[in-house]
């Protein structure tokens, strides 16, 4: 992924744009014909990002920040109000995270002049263009608040992706947890008419997460281990009366 700040206007927001690329794991940005200087301020709000500042590259225009890149986004605080307008057609950032998630090709992603954003021209030249939803009342948002915004669906799918990666739990082994966990609530003696919300509950919980198979054997063995528990104590119970 590379940065790309076109004429940005503020030291601040270029030292918080590096912050951010450090928080996200995104070392690359360009500079494109600055109207701020890269100074005490810019490395103030960098924090302990001063390594992406000191390597950033500045250039004259954007033909030369995107050389090498295979796939170029913009970024709009204004979207398309009609089919029409393909410029300003637009996709959420959870949407294009999801996208790159899934391209092997170098992405650069431009963000605009903090008074003017990226013109109908650049935004043209896009594959993609990428707007944040917020209130009509007022759509436009600091260029480092965006930046963040978008840094973290990025961020976020990407560690999604490497998940998939994982040997994830089978339908046997998700059914083989919920069982474990209907013996559990019945030697708990869960009332009747509850131990089927409870299991319901139960049963959205494991649908909605993704589970290893490791992890899932874990879970098995303890609710396992809890229910023979339950009965050895009631058993010994039992035999002291």
């Amino acid at each position: 992924m590379r940065v790309v700040l076109v004429e940005p206007e503020y030291e601040g927001n270029i030292g918080s744009i590096a912050r951010l690329m450090k928080n996200f794991e995104f070392n690359e940005l360009w500079l494109v014909r600055p109207k701020a200087k890269l100074g005490k301020i810019a490395r103030a709000y960098a924090m302990h990002a001063q390594e992406i500042l000191a390597s950033a590259h500045v250039v004259d225009d954007i033909p030369k920040a995107l050389k090498g890149v295979g796939y170029v986004v913009g970024t709009t605080a204004v979207s398309a109000k009609r089919p029409s307008n393909l410029k300003r057609t637009s996709v959420t950032p959870f949407e294009f995270a999801k996208i790159v998630a899934s391209t092997s090709r170098r992405v650069a992603l431009l963000f605009g002049s903090e008074s003017t954003g990226l013109s109908n021209r650049i935004l043209g030249s896009c594959d993609l263009t990428v707007t944040i939803p917020a209130s009509s009342n007022y759509r436009t948002l600091n260029v480092a608040n965006a930046a963040a915004i978008v840094f973290y669906e990025l961020f976020r799918a990407r560690r999604s992706a490497e998940r998939t990666f994982m040997e994830e739990a089978s339908k046997q082994d998700k059914d083989r947890i919920t069982r474990f966990f209907k013996k559990l609530s019945r030697e708990v003696r869960i009332p009747f008419y509850k131990q089927a919300l409870a299991e319901k509950a139960f049963r959205n919980i494991i649908a909605r997460t993704l589970v290893s198979r490791r992890e899932a054997y874990l879970m098995s063995g303890v609710l396992r281990k809890a229910t023979d528990e339950i009965k050895r104590s009631r058993k010994q119970i039992r035999n002291l009366a």
